[in-house]
């Protein structure tokens, strides 16, 4: 969980009510906040801590604290929010405070140093924008202790070089290092598993996510993502494959139909309204059946009944020009068969991939 800027932009959300009913020094105090005179705020809470009042002194501490956390003073921090709610454990804030407590010593580990240069750079947008920086933290968090601000440090940085620095390669680096960090929490280990599993995927070697997740404590169904992806990569290229050959056994047909005079024949074939017709009623009807029945998209299907009338052409350019022979026919119709599962898996692939998982891929 990010380690502050969430709970110390609530921690000074007062209603109206309250602010009334406020002491003084704590009214002044925060006015001085609003002013940016951090040092007649501190002076403020300070002496309002010093005060007979339980509830004037409670509330000086919790300023007192915030100020620190501000500061990225996390030690004076946690003991300032710690004595406010033993001052006043009834109070309305006192839950913002435990929470606060709770994060900041989840996030204690080499007494709050890396903590410190953490938020340094998350709480500055010029630094998390800024690469350089991000390289520095990335090569000073490997030092740091295991637990939650390592695998924050490491998170923040793949995340920025996986978005907005578009860095996937040194992006899958760190996310990989980070599941295989046992000492970091198993949230953020299967995240950065998941994403590694993703940018292996963008970059075309989801079996290399799979190899490199295969020693580390990932749950199996990040690992059956790694695998899914993998299977779909290699399907691509096959059906790639099957449709450069059958696009190239095209075009040699119709030079071959030219050169022995039989255009006007194969064009009368290719005119045959049947088929055509059959064509047609497989992409609309086929779309139509998806929306209705799963809510699809239609478009695969707009797809598809274009690649099958290119496989169509083909297959009867080949039919034209290719032996009578029983068993080479049988051959065509098979190569081109293949070709529209191609033309579907793709179309699938690229346009709608819950219809791979419907059945399987």
């Amino acid at each position: 969980m990010r380690c502050g800027a969430a709970v110390l932009a609530l921690a000074l959300t007062w209603p109206a009510t309250a602010l009334a009913q406020s002491p003084a020094r704590i009214e002044a105090g925060r006015s001085a906040l609003e002013a940016g005179d951090l040092a007649r705020a501190r002076a403020a809470f300070t002496e309002a801590v010093g005060q007979g009042d339980p509830t004037e002194a409670a509330l000086g501490e919790y300023h007192l604290a915030h100020m620190a956390d501000e500061a990225f003073d996390f030690p004076a921090a946690l003991a300032g929010y710690r004595r406010f709610v033993a001052r006043d454990p009834g109070s309305r804030y006192a839950s913002r405070a435990l929470a606060r407590i709770d994060d900041l010593q989840a996030h204690s580990e080499g007494g709050f140093a890396p903590l410190v240069a953490l938020e340094r750079v998350r709480r500055s947008t010029a630094l998390s924008d800024d690469p350089g920086a991000l390289e520095a933290l990335d090569r000073e968090s490997r030092s740091w202790p295991a637990g939650a601000v390592r695998a924050e440090a490491w998170m923040l940085v793949a995340e920025a070089f996986a978005g907005r620095m578009q860095r996937q390669r040194a992006a899958a680096e760190v996310f990989l290092r980070l599941a295989e960090d046992e000492g970091a929490p198993a949230g953020l280990r299967e995240l950065a598993a998941t994403r590694l599993v993703e940018l292996r995927g963008v970059l075309g070697d989801p079996a290399r996510a799979e190899r490199e997740l295969s020693g580390v404590q990932v749950p199996d169904e990040v690992r059956a993502e790694a695998a899914v992806l993998s299977r779909r990569l290699r399907l691509r290229r096959a059906a790639l494959t099957v449709l450069a050959l059958v696009a190239l056994a095209g075009a040699a047909a119709l030079a071959l139909a030219k050169q022995r005079g039989q255009l006007g024949e194969l064009w009368r074939r290719w005119r045959r309204p049947m088929p055509l017709v059959q064509l047609a009623v497989l992409t609309a009807g086929g779309g139509a059946m998806a929306k209705m029945a799963d809510d699809h998209e239609v478009m695969p299907f707009a797809v598809l009944g274009a690649g099958a009338l290119g496989v169509y052409l083909v297959a009867v350019a080949l039919n034209v020009v290719g032996g009578p022979g029983g068993a080479a026919r049988a051959a065509r119709a098979a190569v081109c068969a293949m070709a529209v599962l191609a033309v579907s898996y793709l179309a699938m692939l690229g346009l709608d991939p819950m219809m791979l998982e419907g059945i399987g891929l």
